[in-house]
């Protein structure tokens, strides 16, 4: 049968540190250890104060449409990869429901609601920007007006 017996010892030693070096010696016992550098990652700007997801949402919105000579049906994964490019460190999951708590009709809304309306859910997986938020430069479609009615 093992027993274990709690104790203690006062030691006594020297921590030195020099540059990115800290050698701790107790007793005669000596230990070195070398400080790596902290690693920088190259990352683009993050969102300007005030700026918020729901607003990065709009602004890739706005941009696809734009650059898909004003083609107004896209999916959140679209508008994720647009956004991505410009704020690299964009969590995919906190973007994602940012565009379902922008989509009023969506079902799921209800529970990440943000009082936006800027998409509408035209089928699973599948938005449109709301006609007040379209860019200035695209003109309304036939098919626009029908749906938005």
């Amino acid at each position: 049968m093992a027993t274990e017996i709690a104790f203690s010892i006062p030691v006594s030693g020297v921590i030195h540190i020099e540059g990115d070096m800290i050698t701790i010696t107790v007793n005669q016992s000596e230990t070195s250890i070398k400080l790596q550098q902290p690693v920088t990652l190259d990352k683009k700007p993050c969102p300007k104060p005030g700026k918020t997801l729901n607003d990065i949402a709009l602004e890739a919105a706005r941009e696809f449409v734009s650059k898909n000579n004003g083609a107004n049906r896209f999916s959140a994964a679209d508008l994720y990869r647009l956004a991505l490019d410009r704020y690299p460190g964009l969590k995919r999951n906190s973007f994602m429901s940012r565009v379902i708590a922008d989509t009023p009709n969506h079902p799921s809304s209800r529970h990440f609601s943000s009082g936006r309306d800027y998409f509408r859910q035209l089928a699973a997986g599948l938005y449109q920007l709301n006609e007040e938020y379209l860019p200035e430069t695209r003109p309304l479609t036939d098919l626009d007006r029908k749906i938005w009615q």
